[in-house]
């Protein structure tokens, strides 16, 4: 992908993102607010926008497939739940990328998978597996499993085998 599209892409999922982070608690405390509303959904379409032009999804999109396929649970609680995992997971490889995240979630200089954790729990939205009553007993079915999305091997940290994806599902328990 050409570094300008990367750079737009990012610019326009980052501002989606803050669109969805004060709309979203705006809503939670005031459902009729429209205006409220209104950011959620231009959050939600911008930050749509450069899976489109090619930014691909990674291990969260492929065991919150997994997750969804095996236990019927809703994507938008695989996202809360496993995400927060996967970014400290990924911080390794991409702090830096993680650092613009956790800004626009409003707490710039602080881990985007804590801040987004934070996030969630404000929320009220599942945040550990054991939430949706999956336990480690599930985990190696599930990491084998998630293995063979189109996603998990387009992580941005290198994904090798279950054994890896259990240690994300284990960051998420």
């Amino acid at each position: 992908m050409d570094e300008r599209v990367g750079r737009g892409a990012d610019a326009q999922a980052l501002h989606g993102l803050s669109l969805l982070h004060h709309g979203l608690l705006r809503v939670k405390a005031e459902p009729t607010d429209l205006d409220a509303r209104l950011d959620c959904q231009m959050g939600a379409w911008l930050s749509m926008g450069p899976l489109a032009s090619g930014v691909p999804m990674g291990a969260s999109h492929g065991i919150g497939y997994v997750l969804g396929a095996m236990f019927d649970v809703p994507h938008g609680h695989t996202s809360c739940i496993m995400l927060p995992a996967v970014l400290r997971w990924n911080a390794l490889v991409n702090m830096d990328r993680q650092k613009l995240v956790a800004a626009a979630l409003g707490l710039p200089g602080q881990a985007a998978g804590d801040v987004l954790d934070g996030f969630i729990a404000k929320l009220e939205m599942p945040r550990r597996l054991r939430d949706v009553e999956i336990g480690p007993e599930s985990f190696d079915r599930i990491a084998a499993q998630a293995m063979g999305t189109p996603w998990v091997p387009r992580n941005p940290r290198r994904i090798d085998g279950p054994a890896q994806v259990r240690e994300i599902l284990e960051l998420a328990a």
